[in-house]
This record gives structure tokens, sequence and C-alpha cells, in this order.
């Protein structure tokens, strides 16, 4: 049987549907997606995950560990209280943990959403509901739904277009 941080995190790569996420899609995800834990105690569990070597973080995206992409799960699966009793533990790290970059693109567009006067929960939820539909980056979902809502995207396309030629 696999360790409960494997288990975890196959658990979560395999809800999603992705290879590949960023850090923030990991927290969102985790967190108002599948409803695990808050946002500050999902980036706890990132790095216990990325420690206990279930996940590798590099460049702001988080990759399942090769060795566990066919670990048998449960159904309906939720991070155990042990577990999540470890996230307020110290961590001993055995390299350093994912450095946020200056500030992507998703972030950006956030900020542009809220100047336009959208709620941040629900730019969020739309997004994430555009880049699950059509299969596509975040950022790049994240600049449909700013267009649907009127808003000049034409500052930003450049931006996103780099980050995900980059990733």
């Amino acid at each position: 049987m696999a360790d409960e941080t494997q288990v975890c995190a196959a658990a979560f790569f395999r809800a999603c549907g992705k290879d590949v996420v960023t850090v923030d899609e990991f927290v969102m995800g985790a967190s108002l997606e599948l409803k695990w834990l808050p946002p500050s105690k999902a980036k706890a569990l990132l790095s216990l995950l990325e420690n206990e070597g279930a996940v590798t973080c590099k460049k702001g995206y988080v990759r399942l560990a090769e060795n566990i992409e066919d670990t048998d799960l449960p159904m309906a699966y939720r991070p155990s209280p042990e577990l999540l009793s470890r996230l307020s533990q110290p961590l001993e790290p055995k390299k350093p943990a994912p450095e946020p970059e200056a500030k992507d693109a998703f972030h950006v567009l956030m900020e542009a959403a809220e100047k336009a006067g959208m709620k941040k929960t629900d730019f969020i939820q739309s997004s994430n509901r555009v880049q699950k539909r059509l299969d596509i980056d975040i950022g790049a979902a994240a600049l449909i739904v700013l267009r649907d809502d009127g808003v000049d995207i034409s500052p930003y396309a450049d931006m996103v277009y780099s980050s995900i030629r980059g990733s």
C-alpha cells in the first residue's frame, strides 16, 4: 500500500484530470474545488507532498512524482486527520520550497477583474469552469472570462501567451 502522501497527491491529480498544474491551481483545487482544507493549509499540504517526494515543483508548476502514477485510490478520498495534523508541524526541507514567480499572469488578471468590478470568487470560479470546459491553461481561461465581461484584454494577452509558452 502506498504512503498516504502519495495517495493524496495521486487523488488530487486524478480529480483534476491533469498531469501538471500551477501552484495556484493546486491550492485552489485542493481548497475550493475538492474542499479538503482552507487555502493556507493547502499551501502547507503542497509543501508536505513535495517534501515527501509525492510531487515535484519546478518553476511554479506541480507534477505528480513518476513512481506513483498508478497508485490505487480509495473512493471519495479525503486527507486523513493524521495527514492534516502533520501540516502544522515544521518540515525539514529536503530541497527548497517552490518560490512563487514574481507575479504570475493569473494574479494580474485577477487584479484586473477586481478593478473591473468582478468579485474575486466569481472570477476564479468562472475561470475554472472555462478552463475545464475548453481544457486550456488557467491564464487563457481568465482572459476569456475578462473578455466576456467587457474588459479590454489587449494589455494582458502577450503576458499570458509568454507564460503559456514558458511552461
